[in-house]
């Protein structure tokens, strides 16, 4: 098979209707650069499938069509066409010739044609395959594109050797088969998920019930237990709190004791060490004189030695210079000797270099005359290692042949017999779905009426839920209401609180009074403010202010001496001002009249229950509230005799006995003492109220809330009841219309299932006759490679002797070479030896002046170094005097010092030993206060953790009885069957402890955790078992002797249980309690899923048996292609490079057919390397060898290569065009090139120009094989280029 002929019309630049015709051999393609030539491989490429507009060089399909010239309009659709002729053997068609035609259209349609008829892509790439031929195989390379195959990775590289096994039609057909065993799997898995879903609910319903009485019984006993545990704690952290309070107090009086002490020691030491300063620096200033001294004396002795030192130096460079000068003077003499001598040598060594060349030249030529007559002989082998290679590969090719058709034979039969059992299997469900036709009809009806019922019952629920929304909603507006005005006067109580716990409104004094800064002072003697516990009538608030005045912020001591020391102490540390109120100088002043006037009133009438001993009564004695401020003035007038101290208005307004009267506008801030106590208590009272409301709407909204969830949950039941009815009738209705279609559908299936049995018959019989045409054909080629192998072997041995001679001769040349070259080396050592010799003699003298110069000038410097030293060590002993008088001023200073340092040490350690003693008290009663505040933090934590866990206060009951009852089952626990499942491991991980143990160490009093082992040993778990937990008997009430047994309880054990339990209870989730009911449906469910998956497993095992089958076939069939491209790819790689060596090598995987191949290769004079490191025309050159390796296996019938020589020299030119003539008569090439050797060695040239901007055309010519002429073309052939200019040069 071959290709006969390529039209086109439309495709890129070729706008005209074009015809290429090809004849078997090698076809050149020649043209200048931008003509359209790679279009042409961009058309065969596109005719036969390629769906890539990327790779045919544009941005769309639509590309490819012609977009128009200068002087022509875009075409509006393209097409091309493949003519193939002598198709029956190799495509296995009735047709001697086919026509692959695929067209293309402006607004993206595009179709194929097969010999004039509608075709699908799919059966194109179906019958070209195992050819060699289609848009991505070896047979075309297209531009730029021969290196890919190397430069692939090796996973991507393999297709082209399966390609050449012939084994892409198996991998296509695993390929279906893996995809039917995806569904399949796809079947299986959606099945298992429902089965596994299944199981789980069926195992998750039993388990949830089981963990319902779990959770029932671990929250009784962490409640018990953990009551139990805080309500001891707490006892234990009040009695501690006492002894830390009376041991804090102790502590700092003690320290300010040992501060006072302190400082009168600290003002003693200061005026010593102001002596000790002053000592300290008239050391330091003598010490630096005495300093300064010796480094002059130093300096000086250096001086001299130095001097020394260089006269020394010069006087030894002096000696060392006149010795060197009478040196020098004998080498120069020596000199002249040697160049005399090396003048003589040179002209002996050059007349031996002439005998030694003629030597050389002799046998060079006598290697050369054997090297020819070996090159001629290595030439014969290497044309019978192509032949063999040849018959090798057709020997591999039959091989395969042979599998394939014993593949297809069993393919046929397996179908027959599957084929057969399908149409039986067709027949019964042909009656099966007649029947269930009957009975679905009569479902139908049913689920009908069945939805209707459940509609109606679902618009009630409905209607409820929507009542009981509205409902809901106008409970959660109210409740919104009372959570914001709750917050609102929870902040605003929090801030009186504040304010109030910072005395805000007292003067500085009065604060620092309450806030304990003056306890020092005060003593055991007790003080409150004036205003503390009263209770004043919101309504009479300014009155009452009014009348207190300043006293508003007075505090209240017992007697006259308190108050002084207050008063004392206040001035002393200057903190502020204060009002005290006297107990003992307080007094009533006057007695109150027997009657009042109207609208006068005692000022306690102000306070509710106010008590007679309160400092605030004494204060309001002889005070009234008025009515009117007006009106009191009145009676005041006409009862001038009227005793009193005050009287004020509900408005503020205050008259006293003086005559003052204050009224007006008051600008005042409503913020006051009086007024805050005032809005305290009000606000709390609202702020209950306001809660108590809270949770009575929170009870309301639970209600409606609960009866919104039973609605909900009916409408769900009603909706799932209306889907239920809904589907089925829609599941019924669909199976009816599946059954109906089915009936239909089987008596066509069955009369196409007989025809494909009448042709699988027909296939298996062709596949036998072509099986035993290849079995001949096998024979009769391993026969003719045997032969072929014996001549081969007789020419390596004739080889192997001129190898050897010629080896002896190379030894000999070499010989004669190094022997010549040895000589032309010694004449070069002497003339450089020579002219060394002339300027060593040349440095010589130069250096025999200078060191005469140097002489004359050391001289002079060693007579100004001598007397230099002189002066030096004459000023070094002047200054040696000076240096021991100051040296005796330091040590007089010195003693001095010490003295007053042994004082000063004195002192300091008296009081290092009372700050040491002071900070170990000050640690001590630090950690008191840490302990102090700790216990009480703790006590507070534990009061509100069990508030807002259990809502119990830690002393409304007996922790003891609490713990009693830890063991007891729930008192509302029901006993079922499903305790028999139950997993006791984690309860027994947190096993209960023994209640009499040891009495409590006191870390255990404090709360402290118990120890390390005693947790570790209560924590550890058992082993894990299922067993029947039985009902437990309540325990009997505890007498008094079972209580006093508890308090001895280990507490280390419980608070480990309690956090166990926690963990546990965190852990379990939610709890269903209504399950067990739908285990029956489910199981009948469960058993029905597990068939359809035993069904579906069994067909998945069909599938993978023949998958492997597949396998095998492919593997074989592989293996034995690539051991023989192996071998071809090593000829074809030595034929192109002269030598060298390459090899193919599979990537070891698991699995052989999805191994990539590895490409190693080794020019001639290099190392074995990648081939990602050779240059640009090694890889050409290695991708070619390759290239013709797999035609030497699977010839393909054309082969289309787009500028492959492009790279290459022309010397690889040579061996490429030598190589591709060994293979012209098993392929059709096809050569798009430029380069002329190339055009040489073809049979026929086509030529594309360009004559008109844009437009491709074609010229044609076809050589004389015997006078190397160009032959006439009929005229058909030529009419793509009609009105071209007869000048244009044809193939150029």
């Amino acid at each position: 098979m071959y290709l006969k002929a390529l039209k086109l019309h439309g495709f890129k630049s070729f706008a005209d209707p074009s015809t290429l015709r090809f004849e078997p051999g090698v076809t050149a393609i020649v043209g200048p650069n931008g003509c359209g030539k790679s279009n042409i491989a961009d058309s065969i490429r596109w005719v036969l499938g390629e769906q890539s507009a990327k790779a045919l060089r544009g941005g769309k399909m639509q590309d490819v069509i012609f977009e128009g010239a200068d002087t022509r309009k875009p075409a509006q659709l393209c097409e091309v066409s493949l003519l193939l002729t002598d198709c029956e053997k190799q495509l296995g068609s009735e047709f001697h010739e086919i026509e692959i035609m695929r067209r293309v259209h402006r607004d993206g349609q595009g179709e194929y044609f097969f010999n004039g008829q509608p075709c699908r892509l799919k059966d194109i790439q179906k019958l070209f395959m195992d050819t060699g031929i289609g848009r991505t195989s070896y047979s075309i390379m297209a531009q730029g594109q021969i290196d890919q195959i190397l430069s692939s990775k090796p996973e991507e590289r393999r297709a082209v050797f399966e390609e050449a096994a012939g084994i892409t039609k198996y991998k296509s057909q695993r390929r279906e088969a893996l995809q039917k065993l995806g569904l399949t799997d796809q079947n299986l898995a959606r099945v298992a998920d429902v089965i596994g879903e299944v199981g789980r609910q069926i195992g998750s319903l039993r388990r949830q019930a089981a963990k319902a009485m779990r959770y029932k019984r671990l929250t009784y006993r962490l409640r018990h237990l953990a009551l139990a545990h805080s309500g001891w704690q707490h006892a234990q952290l009040s009695a501690t709190l006492g002894e830390l309070e009376a041991k804090v107090t102790t502590l700092r009086t003690e320290a300010e004791t040992r501060r006072a002490s302190l400082e009168a020691q600290q003002s003693a030491i200061e005026s010593r060490r102001a002596e000790r300063s002053a000592l300290n620096q008239r050391v330091q200033d003598a010490q630096q004189a005495v300093y300064d001294v010796r480094s002059q004396k130093e300096q000086a002795e250096n001086a001299a030695n130095m001097a020394d030192l260089k006269r020394n130096g010069l006087a030894e460079r002096l000696e060392a210079s006149r010795a060197n000068l009478g040196e020098v003077e004998m080498q120069v003499r020596e000199l002249d000797e040697q160049v005399d001598t090396g003048a003589q040598d040179k002209q002996m060594q050059l007349n031996l270099l002439g005998s030694s060349d003629a030597t050389f030249q002799n046998r060079n030529r006598e290697l050369t005359v054997i090297e020819g007559e070996l090159g001629k002989l290595e030439q014969d082998l290497q044309q019978a290692k192509f032949n063999l290679l040849q018959l090798e590969s057709s020997v591999a090719r039959l091989r395969t042949d042979c599998s394939g058709y014993e593949v297809d034979q069993k393919t046929s039969v397996h179908k027959h017999e599957s084929l057969a059992q399908d149409i039986e299997a067709i027949r019964q469900q042909q009656s099966a779905a007649a029947q269930m036709a009957s009975e679905l009809e009569a479902r139908v009806e049913e689920a009908q009426s069945e939805k209707s019922r459940a509609q109606s019952e679902a618009a009630a629920a409905q209607q409820a839920i929507t009542d009981h929304t509205h409902a809901f909603r106008e409970g959660q507006r109210k409740l919104q209401e009372i959570d914001r005005q709750l917050a609102q006067r929870s902040a605003r109580l929090k801030l009186l609180q504040q304010l109030q716990e910072k005395w805000e409104g007292f003067g500085e004094g009065a604060k620092a009074l309450m806030q304990g800064r003056l306890n020092q002072v005060l003593g055991d003697a007790k003080t409150r403010a004036v205003t503390a516990g009263l209770e004043v009538q919101p309504e009479l608030a300014k009155a009452f202010e009014a009348l207190l005045g300043s006293s508003v912020e007075a505090i209240g001591v017992a007697d006259l001496a308190t108050a002084r020391r207050i008063l004392a102490q206040l001035e002393a540390d200057q903190i502020g001002s204060i009002v005290l109120q006297v107990g003992e100088c307080s007094g009533r002043v006057g007695s109150q009249p027997a009657e009042l006037p109207a609208g006068l009133q005692p000022a306690l009438v102000t306070l509710r229950n106010p008590d007679p001993a309160h400092p605030a009564v004494s204060l309001l004695s002889a005070c009234y509230v008025a009515d009117d401020l007006n009106a009191f003035l009145d009676f005041w007038q006409a009862n001038p005799g009227f005793s009193f101290l005050a009287v004020a208005t509900r408005k503020g307004e205050v008259v006293d006995r003086r005559g003052l009267v204050s009224g007006g506008f008051n600008k005042k801030p409503a913020n006051s003492i009086v007024q805050r106590e005032i809005d305290l208590r009000e606000t709390a009272r609202l702020l209950a109220d306001d809660q108590k409301a809270h949770d009575d709407q929170k009870a309301l909204i639970d209600a409606i809330n609960n009866k919104l969830a039973e609605a909900e949950k009916a409408l769900e039941d009603r909706r799932a009841d209306v889907l239920a009815a809904a589907e089925k009738m829609t599941t019924v209705q669909t199976e009816l219309r599946t059954a109906q279609r089915s009936a239909e559908e089987i008596g066509t299936r069955a009369q196409r299932m007989e025809n494909e049995l009448v042709s699988l018959e027909q296939a298996r019989n062709e596949a036998q006759a072509r099986w035993e045409k290849a079995q001949t054909g096998l024979t009769e080629a391993e026969a003719k490679a045997q032969e072929m192998r014996s001549h081969i072997e007789q020419n390596e041995k004739r080889i192997g002797e001129l190898r050897l001679e010629r080896d002896t001769r190379r030894e000999s040349l070499a010989e004669a070479r190094l022997d010549l070259a040895e000589r032309r080396q010694k004449v070069e050592v002497l003339d450089r030896g020579l002219a060394d010799m002339q300027r060593r003699r040349s440095q010589l003298n130069e250096l025999l002046v200078q060191r005469q110069q140097e002489i004359e000038v050391w001289t002079q410097q060693i007579g100004t170094l001598e007397q230099d030293a002189a002066q030096q060590r004459a000023r070094a002993a002047q200054l040696a005097e000076t240096l021991v008088v100051a040296q005796q001023q330091v040590e007089q200073i010195r003693i001095e010092l010490v003295e007053v340092e042994r004082s000063i040490s004195g002192v300091e350690a008296e009081q290092s030993s009372l700050r040491n003693a002071s900070d170990s008290a000050q640690g001590e009663l630090g950690r008191c206060e840490v302990r102090l505040t700790e216990a009480k933090s703790r006590a507070q934590f534990i009061e509100e953790d069990i508030q807002r866990e259990f809502q119990v206060r830690v002393g409304q009951y007996d922790w003891r009885a609490i713990l009693w009852r830890s063991e007891d089952e729930p008192p509302d626990m029901k006993q079922l069957d499903l305790d028999e499942d139950e997993d006791e491991a984690p309860e027994s991980a947190a096993k209960k402890p023994e209640v009499v143990e040891p009495a409590p160490t006191p870390a255990a009093t404090e709360g402290a955790p118990a120890p390390e082992g005693t947790a570790a040993a209560a924590a550890e778990p058992a082993p894990t078992t299922r067993k029947r937990r039985g009902k437990k008997q309540p325990k009997p009430d505890p007498t008094e002797d079972d209580l006093k047994a508890l308090e001895t309880t280990e507490w280390g054990p419980i608070k480990v249980e309690i956090d166990a339990l926690r963990q546990r209870l965190a852990s379990m989730g939610a709890v269903n309690l209504v399950a067990i009911e739908e285990y029956a449906d489910l199981k009948q469910r469960y058993d029905f899923l597990k068939t359809q998956s035993d069904d579906l497993t069994n067909a998945k095992a069909e599938l993978i048996k023949t998958i492997d089958e597949i396998n095998q076939t492919s593997q074989k069939q592989f293996e034995l292609t690539f051991e023989q491209i192996k071998k071809n790819f090593e000829y074809t790689f030595q034929t192109l490079f002269g030598g060298g060596h390459a090899h193919l090598e599979l990537v070891q995987t698991d699995d052989v057919l999805e191994s990539g191949i590895e490409i190693v290769a080794q020019p001639p004079g290099t190392k074995l390397k990648s081939i990602t490191l050779l240059s640009g025309g090694q890889k050409t050159l290695t991708a070619v060898g390759l290239l013709f390796a797999l035609y030497m296996v699977k010839p393909s019938p054309f082969c289309l290569l787009d500028e492959l020589d492009a790279p290459l020299d022309e010397s690889n030119i040579g061996r490429f065009t030598d190589l591709l003539k060994k293979f012209v008569h098993e392929s059709q090439f096809i050569i798009i090139t430029h380069n002329k050797r190339t055009v040489s060695a073809a049979k026929a040239i086509y030529g594309v120009t360009m004559e008109e901007r844009g437009v491709s055309k074609t010229v044609s010519m076809r050589f004389n094989a015997d006078h190397n002429e160009a032959e006439p073309q009929p005229a058909n052939i030529a009419e793509a280029v009609r009105g071209a200019k007869s000048g244009v040069p044809v193939g150029a």
